[in-house]
């Protein structure tokens, strides 16, 4: 992820209601950190809180199951050309 200009910070932080920035200065005194850095790792909490983790036991399933069945189908075609050949 790119890191924000200190002009994009200050953006965002103006942008924020007055009892957010209330709320996040409190978090950055308690966790000693600056509020900046408080608010990208609470952006970045709410986004992956959002996004559903991906199956991908269940993907990779799929797939095989998908291509085990185009594999019959292919092989089913390749015997029926080839009878149709001979005949």
């Amino acid at each position: 992820m790119a890191e924000l200009t200190p002009r994009e910070v200050d953006r965002v932080m103006q942008a924020l209601p007055p009892q957010a920035r209330i709320a996040l200065n409190a978090m950055s005194e308690l966790q000693h950190r600056s509020p900046e850095d408080v608010l990208r790792d609470e952006i970045r909490n709410y986004i992956a809180g959002r996004i559903p983790a991906v199956d991908l036991e269940g993907a990779v399933a799929s797939i095989r199951s998908s291509a085990y069945e185009a594999g019959r189908l292919i092989g089913t075609l390749r015997g029926w050309a080839k009878r149709f050949g001979e005949d």
